[in-house]
């Protein structure tokens, strides 16, 4: 039995290591306000971003800007009624932390065909805090996921109509995982069986799981660290004329590789269940400094873009972006001894069966006066996961947002950005369900064969289901200097 609860240490981060959905747009308070476009549209700096071909279409020799969002996010979870129809639904709601992507872009243009540019963003990122004690606990309790890029970039014009760019990017990144080592309630079918197995090993034990009641026995926290890894930014764009530009862009998948971080288990408060948790855990003989090793994709991505102004004052602009989910299709996790280096425990790999999607984006800009300008826009970007794969990690929904945005000049070579979102889901809630292995029960079904063979194992195969809403706020701040 301590060989079981030392191989379950390792084995419980296996299938919520990462969030999904973990795609952040909110990388220009300027462009946040007008939903998030910009492929096509001549932004200066933020060009190396959006499309660094338009890099050189800069009307200024320098172009620096920089801003951060604040992200509000809520999502709740609903239990679905048992089979008997007569147990009430229990409702849950996430208490995140407000979410601070950021963004800087310097350009700068020696010549009147080609700009020279650094970025740095943070666009890959998630976070979500359900508690150490609700009802799907032993799937995650908290998780932060951040990913950081630096990104070189150059641009040419090949003609007065026609660029290309090019942008390195240089993306690293780190993340913290808490989750429960068992499910939360003494009734839960998985509960029963593994006190069953506890007490053919270990007669007379307490029923730990009736002392916790509702709330979380064990938890795990993971902390890693993920290397370096590089891929480009690729652009082109087509002024046609005074009214009409058309830009596309491509970023290639990048493969962030977890080699390092820390391991570290908290148990509840109770005296009695710890002393239980005491013969059945070799709590000290948990190395902390345990090697995890596994790899996180973040997807490569198609945009197209077109721009229109009718008008001096006016700009209209559609973003069509096709997001390769479909490259996260499954979550591996080896667990390596810090001394050797070599693999104490390797996790099966557990199915995300991501799918790639499609997302629309639209908006407008008008500028009203020398010094102001308004803009409006909305986007709906599609969730890359089946209801069969829905999990709480990051509730996946096909989000809708609308937003709205002004820029302030206080100065000719100054500006002043502020924006606003409200993201919600395209449908009032989303029912799903998530397979996953309760590694617990998967590991003492192996043990009890050896104590007795007669014992009828219980599945340890289980799905997590309920209904999920989602919904954030979102407000950026930006300036940006042109000399």
């Amino acid at each position: 039995m301590k060989k079981l609860f030392l191989v379950l240490a390792a084995a419980a981060i296996a299938s919520g290591a990462y969030a999904e959905g973990y795609q952040v747009n909110n990388l220009s308070s300027k462009q946040n306000g007008m939903g998030h476009v910009g492929t096509a549209m001549k932004l200066n700096s933020e060009s190396i971003w959006f499309n660094p071909a338009a890099a050189s279409f800069q009307s200024t020799q320098f172009d620096f800007s920089v801003g951060v969002t604040g992200i509000d996010s809520k999502a709740t979870y609903t239990t679905l009624p048992d089979y008997t129809g007569k147990t009430q639904s229990r409702h849950f709601t996430s208490d995140n932390k407000i979410a601070t992507p950021l963004y800087a872009y310097f350009n700068y243009k020696p010549l009147d065909w080609m700009s020279v540019g650094l970025a740095f963003n943070t666009p890959f990122g998630s976070s979500m805090n359900w508690g150490d004690n609700w009802a799907g606990a032993q799937l995650v309790q908290s998780i932060n996921l951040k990913a950081y890029n630096l990104q070189p970039t150059v641009s040419f014009k090949i003609c007065e109509h026609l660029s290309v760019g090019a942008g390195l990017m240089m993306t690293w990144g780190k993340f913290d995982l808490s989750r429960s080592m068992l499910p939360v309630g003494a009734a839960n079918a998985q509960n029963v069986a593994l006190n069953n197995i506890i007490q053919i090993v270990a007669p007379g034990t307490p029923n730990i799981f009736e002392l916790a009641g509702d709330r979380n026995i064990m938890s795990l926290d993971l902390e890693g660290k993920a290397k370096m890894a590089v891929g480009v930014n690729l652009g082109i764009m087509w002024d046609i004329n005074e009214q009409w530009s058309l830009g596309m862009t491509y970023r290639s998948k990048l493969k962030m590789k977890v080699n390092s971080g820390s391991i570290d288990m908290s148990t509840i408060d109770d005296p009695t269940i710890q002393a239980v948790l005491g013969q059945l855990l070799p709590k000290f003989d948990i190395n902390p400094s345990a090697i995890v090793k596994t790899e996180l994709p973040l997807p490569a991505s198609l945009t197209w873009g077109v721009s229109f102004r009718p008008v001096p004052k006016w700009e209209f602009a559609v973003d069509l972006q096709y997001v390769l989910w479909s490259a996260y299709d499954q979550l591996d996790v080896q667990i390596l001894n810090p001394s050797t280096n070599l693999p104490v425990l390797t996790i099966p790999a557990s199915d995300k069966n991501y799918s790639n999607t499609l997302a629309f984006r639209f908006g407008g800009e008008y500028h009203a006066l020398d010094w102001l300008t308004a803009r409006m826009g909305m986007y709906v970007d599609e969730s890359p996961v089946s209801s069969d794969y829905l999990n709480p990690e990051t509730p996946s929904m096909t989000k809708l947002a609308y937003t709205a945005g002004v820029t302030f000049r206080p100065c000719k070579w100054m500006h002043v950005d502020l924006a606003y979102g409200y993201v919600n889901s395209a449908d009032p809630e989303r029912t799903g369900s998530y397979p996953y292995v309760n590694s617990v029960l998967a590991l003492a079904n192996e043990q009890i064969k050896n104590v007795a063979p007669e014992y009828p194992t219980t599945s340890a195969i289980t799905d997590f289901s309920g209904n999920y809403t989602a919904r954030a706020h979102t407000f950026s701040i930006g300036v940006g200097f042109s000399f």
